[in-house]
């Protein structure tokens, strides 16, 4: 079963950008309630994260072998992807904590962070469509992803004439 990783890797985009864009609107409107969404974004979005990492490292293995261009971009792809899990986790338990202090400096550095995880997510995301767009990872061809070895014909693989 191969995993549909594209399925997953909008949410962490979309919740994190969301998550930063409702804080900021808090700060600026003075709205409260602005940060109790971006907050819910900001976990929800980590939990995406997550997932979208989990399924973006099980089909990194089904696509190979790579031409040296887009093992590059995979490498560069993977280790974005896993810093920002990984912030996005950090920013989760930072704002768990701040919960009862959430004011002042403390708000204005978090939601530099957040506006950091914000940019590395959507930077994250464009490599993930270079490798699609540019180089056709894990784009099938018939049954067949380009890249991926060549199935028999008794396997339900495409056929030669």
């Amino acid at each position: 079963m191969i995993p549909d990783h594209p399925a997953f890797v909008h949410f962490p985009v979309a919740l994190l950008c969301a998550a930063f864009l409702f804080e900021l609107a808090a700060l600026a409107f003075r709205r409260p309630a602005l940060h109790d969404v971006g907050r819910a974004n900001l976990y929800l979005g980590t939990l995406a994260a997550l997932v979208a990492v989990g399924t973006g490292l099980w089909a990194e293995g089904l696509v190979d072998p790579r031409p040296p261009a887009l093992d590059r971009l995979v490498g560069t792809h993977e280790t974005l992807a896993l810093v920002v899990a990984s912030l996005a986790v950090v920013l989760s338990m930072w704002r768990v904590a701040l919960r009862r202090r959430y004011a002042g400096a403390r708000r204005g550095a978090f939601v530099l962070a957040l506006g950091v995880l914000a940019l590395l997510v959507l930077y994250t995301g464009h490599i993930g469509g270079r490798m699609v767009y540019d180089h056709g990872a894990a784009v099938t061809v018939g049954k067949r992803a380009i890249g991926a070895p060549e199935l028999p014909a008794e396997s339900g693989g495409p056929r030669r004439p």
